[in-house]
């Protein structure tokens, strides 16, 4: 034990921390009540009081090209920096976060998956916090039950339900989630309503201080994928958003944060410049172009 504590205190010292890549998804003005959806969700004031927190303790804004201008070259800047960052494409990143991060001049990023804005998404954890509130019980079609008549239960089903789907292997997740969620019925405008469109993000896009980068196609866990998917999801999702956007795509988040040597591989050869995961710590001089990690931020 103190051995690896020497250690971890030498690492520190030969491999600095240079700073922080942050993890967002939604910004809201009322918050999920399932737990799992609500560490997702921060509000416009969380938003803001963050961004004067880090200007206060005297980081740098940055912007995703910045980072790999850093990790790549193997800067130690001072004062280190921040780079925040969105997955998926939630329209409120465009109308509660945007004009926030205007006010400070904060440079942001947003990786955005492409089935989002083109319709085919299932955003499936607001689906399942939807049956969660409305049922007292619930039985999916590969017959397990569920009790839901509190709101702890409703937080242990809809962990339990989460990994089930996380270990799902499916050529379509959606079509297999809709199976599995088949006794019951859904908002089906709820994608529309929550997830930017493409209009939204090409006006973001011309903005300097946003950059608009690739989460995929489907969000499907690519490690799980066929070597033809996956590049697929990889290098397609790339070329759509370019041709969206007119501007190069040079940023990829991998969904779940789950990759391995080929796909990290595939990412290079498709002439990403860097690629991030879904949590981690700091970023330190030694830090990998297409392996960062990110401090997920949540609102507690």
């Amino acid at each position: 034990m103190i051995q690896k504590k020497i250690k971890r205190k030498l690492y520190k010292l030969f491999h600095p921390a240079v700073g922080e890549i942050l993890m967002l998804h939604r910004v809201v003005e009322n918050r999920s009540v399932l737990e799992a959806n609500r560490q997702m969700e921060i509000t416009p004031e969380f938003l803001e009081k963050t961004l004067q927190n880090y200007q206060r303790k005297g980081y740098q804004f940055v912007s995703l090209d910045e980072v790999y201008e850093i990790v790549s070259k193997q800067k130690r800047p001072k004062p280190k920096f921040v780079c925040f960052t969105f997955d998926d494409g939630y329209v409120d990143n465009y109308e509660l976060a945007y004009p926030i991060f205007k006010k400070y001049n904060c440079p942001f990023a947003i990786y955005v998956t492409t089935d989002f804005p083109d319709g085919k998404a299932l955003l499936w954890w607001y689906r399942l916090e939807e049956i969660l509130l409305k049922n007292v019980q619930l039985r999916l079609s590969d017959g397990s039950e569920f009790n839901c008549s509190t709101n702890e239960n409703r937080n242990n089903a809809f962990k339990e339900i989460r990994n089930k789907i996380f270990s799902l292997q499916s050529d379509n997740m959606v079509k297999t989630l809709n199976e599995l969620f088949l006794p019951y019925t859904f908002d089906y405008d709820i994608e529309n309503k929550q997830v930017m469109s493409w209009k939204h993000i090409i006006t973001l896009s011309k903005d300097q201080l946003c950059t608009i980068a690739s989460h995929s196609i489907s969000h499907s866990a690519l490690d799980w994928s066929t070597v033809n998917m996956m590049k697929r999801e990889v290098i397609d999702s790339k070329y759509i958003i370019e041709k969206k956007i007119n501007l190069p795509v040079l940023h990829f988040a991998y969904p779940y944060g789950r990759y391995n040597d080929n796909i990290c591989k595939t990412i290079l050869e498709a002439g990403y410049r860097t690629a991030v995961l879904a949590n981690g710590d700091v970023e330190r001089t030694d830090a990998n172009i297409i392996i960062l990690r990110r401090i997920v931020l949540i609102e507690k």
